[in-house]
């Protein structure tokens, strides 16, 4: 299986540099056609003889890669072939240990809370005593 995998690897790596290469090679074309001199013809020609190698060479590839893909379809299905791993990655949770809280740090969070929601804390208050008038009278 690792073997394949190599082997898979190296063809499409090799797919990709071919393809690269043709693309570069193209562009020095176009780049020497639109100078035409006479020292670029001979260039020029240098460059669509190697276009058309990389062209064959790229051919190779894909059959290689073609070829690659049909093996691929007659291998034996066992585990390795059927599953493949979504990530490798470990997490343990860890609680932070919580240190105890003084009386000082206690009251003061108690006074910013009481700051902060002051308006809410009447008005529930306020509720709260209508909640109680309502049930002694009723």
């Amino acid at each position: 299986m690792e073997q394949f995998q190599k082997e898979k690897e190296e063809v499409d790596k090799g797919c990709r540099d071919c393809k690269r290469k043709l693309a570069e090679c193209q562009k020095k074309m176009k780049e020497l056609e639109l100078s035409s001199s006479e020292g670029s013809k001979s260039e020029l020609q240098r460059l669509q003889a190697e276009a058309q190698q990389l062209k064959k060479e790229e051919k190779n590839w894909e059959g290689k890669a073609e070829t690659l893909r049909k093996k691929e379809k007659t291998m034996p299905w066992n585990v390795d072939t059927l599953s493949k791993d979504g990530f490798s990655k470990s997490v343990f949770n860890v609680k932070p240990e919580q240190q105890e809280e003084s009386e000082e740090q206690k009251e003061k969070k108690h006074k910013t809370f009481v700051e902060k929601y002051e308006k809410q804390i009447k008005h529930f208050g306020k509720l709260e005593a209508e909640f109680a008038r309502v049930i002694s009278s009723g």
